[in-house]
């Protein structure tokens, strides 16, 4: 199947320039809420990369797989060639998580099953919240290894279970240090007394090897994700009041978990030719809430694609969508960087500062833990393990300016 050329559109709020893409692998996401158009403008990207000449993979992590209707081409869970230089997948979650965890999850279910749950529960309780999501997005992992792709364009769950996706690693890596605290170096040495005289059965040496394992490929895939020179995320929203507050709570979670957002995208703009005054008041709305998203997300640059007068399905309108969106510029580029979470020096102390959009002061909390600093924004939480230069340093004070939580460290006295 050829991939069409056609005339760009112009159709554009703000652009930035951004920086070309270079030797590296590049990875882009796209999410926002459910229905806002983020399949169709991760599909129409993914045509364009494909046209620019690198080779492309667009992949599907959405349980509720759409990949195949937008391009008309049926996926499934391998990559699958679909035009010159583009690749398409729709990840099996389950065949993913078995492959990675079967080993854990079948301790668990022992370990469970040990305490006297029954085997649903157990079953249950083995898989802990956003896997199955986690799995999916480590074929990532995978590919920036092999280096057989130039471009990955990766087609998210909505906003919801993104935030399940992009944190999972914190998590599952947090829930492994819990409940796997014994180190395998000793297991040899204490398994035979610790199956006389524990409760719950000692693990055997192929699940230390398999947390150990996936520990490490978790690590990697929270380096690669975090890495703003390779990796960015293209929120997709509508002109409209929910999608708009949703898009905030979603920016808001990317910065707090250091993610890259490169990109603003608004569909399905009302075209300056829909004249009718049946739909006067809503382009008014519309061009109300342009200007608010405009000075809400500034300085991320924001692109717009109007409201096609037909569906937008297969490669033709797929490509002159992509075409109206970027005006001709290369749409692997990273268009905006800015990391949200820095460690640097003041006045000879520490100072861990992370960029905080849509938060009042009044909706922070900071705990200090041991070796982990647990940020609550809101309803948001993320638990950050400290880098070993701050182990041995304390929280003494911080500061909420111009949208920037500053936490200050300072040796603790015992060491001072």
């Amino acid at each position: 199947m050829a991939i069409p050329t056609l005339p760009a559109r112009s159709s554009c709020l703000r652009f930035g320039q951004g920086v070309k893409l270079g030797k590296d692998m590049r990875i882009i996401l796209f999410t926002g809420k459910g229905g806002v158009g983020k399949t169709t403008l991760a599909a129409s990207t993914a045509l364009l990369s494909a046209r620019e000449g690198y080779k492309t993979l667009v992949m599907s992590t959405d349980a509720a797989h759409s990949l195949s209707d937008s391009l008309e081409v049926p996926l499934g869970n391998a990559p699958r060639k679909i035009a010159p230089n583009l690749y398409g997948q729709e990840v099996d979650a389950l065949e993913q998580m078995e492959a990675k965890w079967g080993e854990i999850k079948t301790y668990l279910v022992a370990l469970f099953a040990s305490q006297g749950m029954d085997a649903i529960e157990a079953e249950e309780l083995s898989v802990f919240p956003g896997m199955e999501e986690l799995f999916s997005l480590m074929e990532i992992r995978r590919y920036n290894r092999s280096g057989e792709y130039d471009v990955i364009i990766v087609d998210c769950a909505p906003t919801g279970d993104t935030f399940r996706i992009l944190s999972a690693p914190e998590i599952t890596n947090w829930y492994l240090k819990h409940i796997f605290p014994v180190q395998r170096t000793a297991a040899k040495a204490v398994r035979p007394v610790a199956n006389r005289l524990l409760p719950f059965p000692f693990p055997e040496d192929t699940v230390f090897e398999a947390m150990k394992k996936l520990t490490g490929q978790l690590a990697e895939m929270k380096d690669i994700l975090e890495d703003a020179k390779a990796t960015s995320i293209r929120l997709v929203i509508n002109p409209e009041k929910m999608v708009i507050k949703e898009a905030q709570r979603a920016y808001t979670f990317f910065s707090l978990y250091g993610y890259t957002v490169d990109l603003i995208i608004v569909n399905r703009v009302m075209p300056p030719v829909v004249e009718d005054p049946y739909f006067r008041k809503w382009k008014s709305i519309q061009e109300g809430y342009l200007r608010l998203i405009e000075e809400t997300f500034s300085p991320v640059p924001i692109s717009t694609a109007e409201l096609a007068n037909q569906e937008i399905v297969g490669s033709a309108s797929l490509v002159k969508i992509g075409d109206s969106v970027y005006r001709g510029k290369d749409p692997t580029r990273i268009f905006f960087s800015q990391k949200p979470l820095r460690i640097e020096k003041e006045d000879g102390r520490f100072v861990l500062s992370l960029n905080l959009p849509f938060v009042e002061k009044g909706d922070l909390d900071l705990i200090q833990k041991g070796e982990e600093l647990i940020v609550k924004a809101g309803p948001l939480k993320r638990n950050i393990l400290l880098p070993r230069i701050l182990m041995s340093h304390s929280i003494q004070g911080a500061r909420f300016v111009e949208e920037r939580l500053k936490i200050f460290f300072e040796p603790d006295r015992k060491e001072a």
